[in-house]
């Protein structure tokens, strides 16, 4: 009996002199710490990355809708515009061309206020789409799909008139919220604005 009980314990050391040096080689062992690494770091990492492309897009789109702007509304100051074809479809069309196709024409909204009185002052622009209203659940509702964009204004000038020219575009953002912060509607959504204030020249 006391035999068999010495042979278990010398069993049992050399069972635990085994699992010990097993944890042992197990805590010393490096290989694969880079892939670990990597899954740990990888997600903000991309999500980073994705990010700047993101922003570096809002950026380009926002340069481009401001040449685009300053371009026309020039036409609109000397006469040009209103000689050739005055409509805002005609004005939102050469805005999306002197943008040369860096966004799409359809997320486009303009809008031109005119004044005979020479004061900006008796100017006011149309608003913007207006914030989500309504229950909790009209407000998830509202959030979860693109405002709707206003319909254009348009208001023909003549010489000497002071004017206002605006222009929005409706950027449907490809992250969420959540991470980039960039979306100032509903639905993930960034509306660049740019506006012009100049008085017309005599023509």
């Amino acid at each position: 009996m006391l035999k068999h009980l010495k042979n278990m314990r010398k069993n049992r050391s050399h069972a635990d002199v085994h699992t010990l040096g097993k944890t042992r080689t197990f805590l010393t062992d490096e290989t694969g710490t880079t892939a670990i690494e990597f899954a740990i770091l990888g997600i903000p990492f991309l999500a980073l990355l994705f990010g700047i492309i993101e922003l570096a897009l809002i950026f380009f789109i926002s340069a481009t809708t401001q040449h685009a702007l300053e371009t026309v509304a020039r036409q609109i100051r000397t006469g040009e515009f209103q000689s050739a074809s005055d409509t805002a479809d005609a004005f939102k069309t050469g805005i999306c061309t002197a943008m040369a196709g860096a966004g799409s024409c359809s997320k486009i909204r303009v809008d031109v206020v005119s004044s005979s009185t020479g004061k900006f002052s008796a100017l006011s622009l149309p608003e913007s789409p207006v914030a989500c209203t309504g229950t909790p659940a009209e407000i998830e509702a509202c959030e979860s799909q693109p405002p709707a964009m206003p319909a254009d204004s348009y208001a023909s000038t003549a010489s000497g008139d002071v004017v206002i020219v605006r222009v929005q575009y409706f950027h449907r953002l490809v992250l969420p919220s959540e991470i980039t912060r960039l979306s100032n509607a509903s639905g993930n959504t960034h509306i660049i604005t740019h506006t012009t204030a100049f008085k017309n020249e005599p023509f």
